[in-house]
């Protein structure tokens, strides 16, 4: 089936075989900043991208925060 949270797997899974696991963890925190700004933006009356997308973007961010939990070493 195709959602919004296996087309991220997906993305995930490409970047982590194409340029390695660090850069898939890389990958991850830009995509929730990114997500994430867009809401905020679309929550202040600003780009409307965030607010057309919400859903999708929201599942995506969780996505990439399990994708960090399983993946991230603890400091």
């Amino acid at each position: 089936m195709d959602t919004p949270e296996s087309r991220e797997w997906q993305r995930l899974a490409f970047v982590e075989n194409r340029d390695g696991r660090a850069a898939a963890l890389v990958f991850a925190h830009q995509g929730i900043a990114q997500y994430e700004s867009a809401i905020r933006e679309s929550d202040s009356c600003g780009n409307q991208y965030g607010a057309a997308y919400r859903e999708s973007l929201m599942a995506s961010i969780q996505v990439y925060r399990e994708y960090l939990q399983k993946n991230e070493t603890p400091a």
